[in-house]
């Protein structure tokens, strides 16, 4: 009977204990989404609602049209030929695409020259590489300017591009972490059907690795386009190349007037939906990349 009794009461506590974790995560979740759900709801409130009342509008009569005025009402299109938006989201594209699909490569390389082939300080290298990757880069961003501003780069998308085409060590170390899961017997076996290096990795690790390639390609993604501080040291004052980032920080400026928060909010939204995208349509690469790579390493 006591153990009975016993056993009731560590049922109870346990059920106790999942609602009290369930009721920590939906606050957590309310917490994360609020500021998202205040943005959206001002996205879709008129302009006639928001200059008629001084607090915030929890329940508006929707409209998409500040979405249409995003594009329809740009000052800056006069002079760029084009909205501001669609400018910034497509240099954001391509100053982010070019070195992040460059520097997976070259992280992939190195990262195969360090799991699977043998020369001389090899160890010693890696390590040496992963001990300078932990230097914060933040503390040579006046050095770094100073020599982009010397060599003539500032006010060019060269600085933004160029040294992402080298790689990260961070890249390689999360590869080289993957490829040691994958068997050298493989690797022999191309050789022994007279692949080189360079097709060994091709046709057989980079096959097997790409769930691996695709975690890495949404984090580099991810942090190109949200990127604000570089763009804003060298891209300052040449609207013509201004990212995304820089578009929305100014979006007070582009769309100036009172009751104009819809607008500005709307933007912020269509500026998050690639991001969302991308994640709703490669999660599943994603989570295999991260689990299969933590999990071999």
């Amino acid at each position: 009977m006591e153990r009975v009794i016993k056993a009731q009461k560590t049922k109870k506590r346990f059920s106790v204990g999942k609602i009290f974790v369930f009721a920590v995560l939906v606050f957590y979740t309310l917490f994360l989404f609020g500021p998202l759900l205040i943005v959206f709801l001002t996205s879709v409130t008129s302009t006639e609602q928001l200059t008629s009342t001084t607090s915030f509008v929890w329940l508006p009569k929707v409209t998409f049209r500040p979405y249409g005025s995003v594009f329809s009402d740009d000052i800056a299109a006069d002079y760029l030929g084009a909205p501001s938006l669609l400018i910034g989201f497509a240099n954001t594209l391509w100053m982010t695409l070019l070195p992040l699909i460059v520097g997976l490569v070259v992280s992939g390389l190195s990262a195969y020259a360090y799991s699977k082939l043998k020369f001389p300080g090899q160890k010693k290298i890696f390590r040496i590489a992963f001990l300078l990757s932990m230097v914060p880069l933040g503390a040579f961003g006046v050095i770094s300017y100073t020599f982009y501003s010397q060599i003539g780069w500032v006010g060019t998308p060269f600085p933004l591009i160029i040294p992402g085409m080298f790689g990260s060590m961070g890249t390689v170390f999360f590869f080289k972490m993957f490829y040691e899961g994958i068997p050298d017997s493989l690797i022999e076996a191309g050789k022994i059907d007279g692949l080189g290096i360079f097709g060994s990795f091709f046709l057989i690790l980079f096959p097997l690795a790409v769930p691996a390639f695709i975690a890495q390609f949404i984090f580099g993604f991810v942090a190109g386009y949200n990127s604000y501080m570089g763009p804003l040291l060298y891209l300052e004052g040449v609207p013509e190349l201004a990212t995304l980032q820089l578009v929305l920080s100014d979006v007070r400026g582009t769309f100036p007037g009172l009751g104009k928060e819809n607008i500005h909010c709307a933007a912020a939204i269509l500026g998050m939906l690639p991001l969302i995208l991308i994640y709703c349509f490669l999660q599943k690469f994603f989570i295999e990349g991260i689990a299969v790579g933590g999990v071999k390493g």
